[in-house]
C-alpha cells in the first residue's frame, strides 16, 4: 500500500505520535551517494521518516540506518535510502508534495496543511530544488533576458535570468546587484558565455556594465516596456506645453483624458479616445506629431 521502493514491511504499531511502520532495506549491500557500495558497515541506529498521512493519522516510517567507510570518499557517511533523501527527515513522497503545494500556496498554509513546522517546509523545498535542478539548463543558450522581481512588500529582490526561446528561468539569484548576474557569467563558463549573443534588459545601468565586461560581443537589447514608457514620457511634455501655450485650452480633466487617449494604443483606441487624438491632428500638431513618432515606436518593436 506504501509503495515504498527497495523495502520491505516488517511491523505496524500504533503510538500517541500516530502509525509507525517498521521496513527494512532489500539490498544487501551500502551505497554511498558517489556510488561506492560494500558489504561492511561502520555502524547502525533507528531513525524514523516522516510519511503522507494515513487519513487523519500521522505516518511514520521506521527502520534501521547503517553508515560505511567509503573508500571514494575516505570518511565514515551514513547509506543512502531509496525511499528518502540524504539527511532528510521525511520521505520522499512527503517531500515531492511539499514542492507541489510550495508552487501554489505560501509555506505557512503548507505547514498547516500537512501539520509540519515552517521550517521544515523550507528545507524541503531547498532540498528538492537541489535534487531536482537540472544542469544542462545552462547549456545552448543564446538569447536571455535579465530582470530583477521584489518580494517582501518589496525590500528584498531576486536578480532572475531567463531563455527567450524556450520561456524558462534558468537562474535566479538573491539581490539587485551586479554581482548577483556575474555569479550566473561565471556559471556559464567561457564557453557558455562565447555562445550567448542577445541580453535583454531595462534601462536601469545595474546590470549593463558587469554584461559588457563578461560578454564583450553581445548585443545588449531593451526591453520595449521601459523604451514606449519614456516616449510616452515625451509625449506628456509635448501634450503638457500645448496645454500651457497659446492654443492651451484643456481643463484638468480633459488634459487627464487626453493623456490616456494618448497613450493608448491606437488599436485599443476607443471611440471617444479616437475623436481626441484626430481634435490633436487639427488644433495641435506638435502633440499629433508626438503621437504618431510613439505608434511608430511601438510598430517597430
Amino acid at each position: 500500500m506504501l509503495a515504498l521502493p527497495g523495502a520491505a514491511v516488517t511491523g505496524v504499531r500504533f503510538e500517541p505520535a500516530g502509525m509507525v511502520v517498521e521496513i527494512r532495506l532489500r539490498a544487501r549491500r551500502l551505497r554511498c551517494r558517489c556510488g561506492w557500495s560494500t558489504r561492511a558497515r561502520y555502524d547502525s541506529s533507528r531513525r524514523r521518516w516522516r510519511h503522507l498521512d494515513a487519513g487523519s493519522c500521522r505516518l511514520w516510517l521506521e527502520a534501521d540506518i547503517r553508515r560505511l567507510y567509503c573508500r571514494r570518499c575516505e570518511r565514515v557517511v551514513t547509506e543512502e535510502v531509496p525511499w528518502a533523501r540524504p539527511a532528510a527527515w521525511h520521505s520522499r513522497d512527503f517531500e515531492d508534495v511539499v514542492a507541489w503545494m510550495a508552487q501554489r500556496a505560501d509555506k505557512t498554509t503548507i505547514a498547516t496543511m500537512l501539520r509540519c513546522s515552517w521550517k521544515a517546509v523550507d528545507n524541503i523545498v531547498r532540498r528538492v530544488v537541489a535534487d531536482n535542478l537540472d544542469a544542462s539548463r545552462l547549456e545552448g543558450l543564446y538569447r536571455i533576458g535579465v530582470d530583477e522581481i521584489s518580494y517582501r512588500r518589496g525590500h528584498h529582490y531576486l536578480t532572475v535570468v531567463a531563455d527567450h526561446d524556450s520561456g524558462r528561468v534558468v537562474w535566479v539569484a538573491k539581490g539587485k546587484r551586479g554581482q548577483a548576474l556575474q555569479e550566473f557569467y561565471d556559471a556559464l563558463g567561457e564557453a557558455g558565455r562565447d555562445h550567448i549573443e542577445a541580453v535583454s534588459m531595462d534601462l536601469s545601468t545595474i546590470y549593463t556594465a558587469v554584461t559588457k565586461d563578461s560578454l564583450p560581443e553581445a548585443t545588449i537589447c531593451y526591453d520595449p516596456f521601459h523604451v514606449i514608457q519614456i516616449a510616452n514620457r515625451a509625449l506628456d511634455l509635448a501634450l503638457t506645453a500645448s496645454r500651457h501655450g497659446a492654443d492651451g485650452k484643456l481643463t484638468g480633466p480633459q488634459w487627464r483624458a487626453a493623456r490616456v487617449a494618448l497613450r493608448t494604443g491606437a488599436e485599443n483606441l476607443q471611440p471617444n479616445q479616437k475623436h481626441l487624438v484626430a481634435a490633436f491632428r487639427r488644433t495641435s500638431r506638435r502633440v499629433y506629431r508626438a503621437w504618431e513618432l510613439k505608434e511608430s515606436l511601438r510598430y517597430l518593436y
